[in-house]
């Protein structure tokens, strides 16, 4: 395939008040570079919308019954001025604004991750996947979704919805009854994009099984979104002018969503990682090691997490400006008053821009290093340090430093660790997580690298296993064998789409032999995201396989599952084996740049082990012993993530939840959660809500209290 240079796409800086405020002049635009091969389409399908591999922009707005004329982004007209100029009154810049800053966020994740980014697939959860196992190929984003002043994903509809609402009399900046337009705030479509994000590489941890994991999703979404804020130089370069270089100050930059609060009569942003208006003054927000124990809901919980995170980013900053500092002060270290000169100024803004994209991408990869469900604040600050350590062992600019420290003055840390250093915190490795890994994992590293690159030779000793079929009648290995046929199924539809139409289409070009001959997850970056998600599905079924030959059953205990015969019978069973069932979840690849440029590759697995929780305990003993009479009240969920080397394809790190499935105390840790947050007031997010369902979890998640305004 030819080259093509990245797209460019303009966008608007700040909010559409913030811009039109004379001192914000300097930073009203800004100008997006998406690399064409995310954006690639075959010749013949046409690029309106907009419309590319990750993103389907729908601009319907149901409230008037009218689809919005599509923006065509390859307009010979437009495309060499970077796109239509930002315009808040234009339906079709909207369009743009809300395709380009999503795929900016999505650029920025598979730049951490190394891989391509996968949304959640459709039905994921109930076991009822179509030929391609639920293949969300496109997210759809609706700019004008619904007139109210919020803005959500939707697991169900796969989608970004964003509302419009008329603004208030509450602030000066805004005209009363004007509109407001989320899809034009930058930090609401990072933020939004975030979360359908971390729903396809995570989706139980839209499961509220403890106070910080709706939170952690918040948190996540808002890091990411203020971390973006210092990637554009010259967002950077106006506000280390007006803070004379001191970002601790009030600034835009540590702010979310000032639109959206001013409107919603807050007195300033939504939110604010470095402070809060209180009586019309905005105070700088002091750390405080027990909020956490007196802090309850989502946003709540998740403000604490940012402000640690943002405060080890100015801590970062300090430590990397303090020699240019004391070089523009005679030594003194605190720079007169006045303009900053104009080099100094740049060089401020490359120091800072640095520290927020390695902490950015540091934040990113700890996804890789979390518990697969449960998660807790705890759980992610270790995945933070121990990913990064991982990477550089070094630490020379105190990134980790600084993140315990903040973390410390927040009162974040590890549930019943005593102390804590760089070195407790690292995720145990497989040594440390048991004294007899050796005789459990005697021929683990040699059939896991047999099972990654010799997937043939693997689904056919799968059928050598003595398991049993299904209740269809369908074997493990014949079901193996239908998803290896969708995948050379979709490798020629990836191959169609790039090559001329004279060429052979016909289907079954391709044998088993070839495309099942080699390690089909070190495609990378270079990965047909349909190939990757069939790969990953058929990876996963491998390795359940292989874990369920009974040579490997003393990795049993390592990682945390039950699949005796003792276990309670509300555990799930599994329709092959009859025993306690386990989920591979994911089973991936991270890539990732060392200090060295070198590239360092590892194997993340994913297991799950689910149980049905009833709040009756008379209800659960009944389940327990199989004498089910009533639908189950909550689901209880265990883990563990393990971290495998590439080259020695043996287990590095063992990631487990805090107990296992079927332990009572842990069922019974989950049940008095589950009461506990029913009788705390609700949203969609939270309390016995099953995805399946179809509700709207982070509707009402995000929805804002306020007076109802009719449009």
């Amino acid at each position: 395939m030819p080259l093509y240079p990245p797209r460019k796409l303009s966008v608007f800086a700040v909010d559409p008040s913030v811009a039109r405020l004379h001192e914000n002049r300097g930073i009203k635009n800004l100008v997006i570079s998406l690399p064409w091969d995310m954006e690639r389409l075959p010749d013949d399908e046409p690029f309106v919308g907009p419309r590319g591999e990750y993103l389907e922009v729908v601009d319907y707005d149901p409230s008037c019954g009218v689809f919005y004329s599509p923006v065509d982004l390859n307009d010979s007209a437009t495309r060499p001025m970077y796109g239509l100029t930002p315009s808040a009154e234009n339906p079709k810049f909207h369009q743009q604004m809300v395709y380009a800053v999503a795929m900016n966020t999505i650029s920025v994740f598979e730049l951490a991750l190394g891989r391509v980014a996968l949304w959640a697939p459709r039905n994921w959860n109930n076991s009822e996947f179509d030929d391609d196992k639920g293949f969300v190929k496109r997210l759809r984003i609706y700019p004008h979704a619904f007139r109210e002043a919020n803005a959500y994903y939707d697991p169900e509809k796969k989608a970004l919805l964003f509302g419009y609402f008329l603004a208030g009399f509450e602030n000066a900046d805004l005209l009363p009854g004007s509109t407001v337009f989320t899809c034009l705030s930058h930090d609401v479509i990072v933020h939004e994009t975030c979360h359908a994000l971390l729903d396809g590489m995570h989706p139980y941890f839209a499961e509220s099984s403890n106070p910080d994991v709706l939170a952690l999703h918040e948190a996540f979404a808002d890091i990411v979104a203020i971390l973006q804020h210092f990637s554009h130089p010259e967002v950077l370069e106006d506000q280390i002018s007006k803070t004379q270089g001191n970002l601790e100050n009030q600034s835009q930059l540590g702010q979310l969503a000032q639109e959206f609060g001013k409107a919603l009569g807050r007195g300033g942003a939504l939110r604010d990682a470095l402070g809060e208006m209180k009586d019309g003054n905005w105070t700088p927000k002091e750390p405080d090691n027990r909020a956490l124990d007196q802090t309850s809901g989502p946003h709540q919980r998740g403000a604490i997490l940012v402000a640690a995170v943002f405060r080890s980013f100015l801590s970062i900053y300090k430590d990397r400006i303090a020699d240019l500092l004391r070089i523009s002060s005679g030594g003194r270290g605190i720079l007169p008053n006045g303009e900053i000169d104009p080099d100094l100024k740049h060089r401020l803004a490359r120091e800072a821009a640095k520290s927020a994209r390695h902490l950015l991408q540091m934040c990113i990869r700890a996804l890789d290093y979390c518990p697969p469900v449960d998660v807790t604040f705890g759980d992610y600050y270790r995945a933070l340090i121990t990913a990064d350590y991982d990477l550089y062992p070094e630490d020379k600019y105190g990134y980790r430093i600084a993140l315990i420290e903040a973390f410390t003055a927040w009162g974040i840390q590890p549930q019943g660790m005593m102390v804590v250093t760089e070195k407790t915190l690292l995720w145990p490795t497989i040594e440390e997580a048991s004294l007899d890994a050796e005789n459990g994992l005697a021929g683990f590293g040699e059939d896991f690298g047999f099972l990654l690159n010799s997937p043939k030779e693997s689904k056919d000793r799968i059928g050598q296993l003595s398991i049993s079929p299904d209740s269809d009648g369908q074997s493990m290995k014949a079901a193996l064998d239908q998803v290896a046929r969708r995948i050379m199924l979709a490798m020629e539809e990836e191959i169609d789409s790039r090559v001329p139409k004279k060429w052979d289409r016909t289907p079954g070009r391709l044998s088993e032999e070839v495309v099942l001959s080699r390690n089909l997850l070190e495609l990378g970056l270079s990965a047909d995201r349909k190939v990757e998600h069939l790969v990953r599905y058929f990876y996963g079924e491998l390795f359940w396989g292989m874990i369920h030959d009974q040579k490997h059953k003393g990795l049993y205990d390592l990682i945390g599952i039950d699949l005796t015969d003792r276990a309670p019978k509300s555990i799930s069973r599994s329709k092959y084996t009859g025993r306690p069932a386990i989920q591979v979840h994911s089973v991936r690849m991270a890539n990732r740049l060392g200090d060295r440029g070198q590239v360092e590759q590892e194997y993340v697995v994913e297991l799950v082990q689910s149980r049905s929780g009833y709040f009756d305990p008379n209800d659960q003993l009944a389940a327990d012993s199989g004498d089910v009479e009533k639908e189950r009240d909550f689901i209880a969920r265990s883990g563990a993530t393990l971290l495998i080397d590439a080259r020695s394809f043996q287990i590095r790190r063992v990631i487990r939840t805090n107990g296992i499935v079927s332990d009572d105390q842990v069922l019974h840790r989950h049940r008095d959660y589950r009461k506990r947050s029913m009788l705390e007031p609700t949203n969609a997010f939270d309390g016995v809500i099953k995805r399946a369902e179809g509700v709207k979890k982070f509707t009402a998640l995000h929805r804002q209290k306020m007076e109802k305004v009719q449009l």
